[in-house]
C-alpha cells in the first residue's frame, strides 16, 4: 500500500542514513591524492576524516540507547550534542581545506550542504527526544 505523497514524512532517524551518506562522500575526498597530496595528507585529510568518524560514532551511540531512565537521556544527549560539535570542527576543517585550494567551489558547497542536512536532522532528533522525554518527568 503506499503512501499519499502530502502525507509522506521524513523518517525519524534518517539522521544515521544522511550520517552514511556524509562519511562515504568525505573519505571519499580525503582519499583521492587528486586533492589532497600525500604532503598535506596529515595537515588537511587526516583531522577531516577523523572528526567525520568520531561524528559517526557519536550518532551510532546515541541511537543505541533506550531511554528509559533519566540517565540514559542524558547519555543519549550528550552523545548527540558530541555529534553537533564534531560537524561543526568539520565545516570548519573544510573551510580550510577550500581555502588553501585543495577542494573546488562546487565540492565545497555540496560537502557543506550534507554537514548542514545531517547536522538539521540530529537537530529534529534532539528537538524531539527533548519534548519526548522531558513531558514525561
Amino acid at each position: 500500500m503506499s503512501v499519499r505523497k502530502g502525507d509522506r514524512g521524513e523518517g525519524k532517524l534518517q539522521v544515521l542514513n544522511k550520517a552514511r551518506e556524509l562519511k562515504k562522500y568525505s573519505l571519499g575526498i580525503v582519499r583521492s591524492e587528486k586533492h589532497f597530496p600525500k604532503s598535506t595528507r596529515w595537515l588537511y585529510a587526516s583531522p577531516i576524516a577523523e572528526e567525520i568518524r568520531e561524528a559517526c560514532i557519536c550518532i551510532r551511540h546515541a541511537n543505541s540507547v533506550y531511554v528509559s531512565s533519566e540517565d540514559e537521556y542524558r547519555y543519549r544527549r550528550m552523545e548527540q550534542t558530541k555529534a553537533h560539535a564534531h560537524l561543526d570542527a568539520l565545516l570548519d576543517l573544510i573551510d580550510d581545506a577550500y581555502d588553501a585550494g585543495y577542494i573546488e567551489g562546487r565540492q565545497a558547497e555540496y560537502w557543506t550542504g550534507l554537514i548542514l542536512q545531517t547536522d538539521d536532522l540530529l537537530k529534529a532528533w534532539i528537538k524531539s527526544d527533548r519534548e519526548k522525554y522531558q513531558e514525561n518527568k
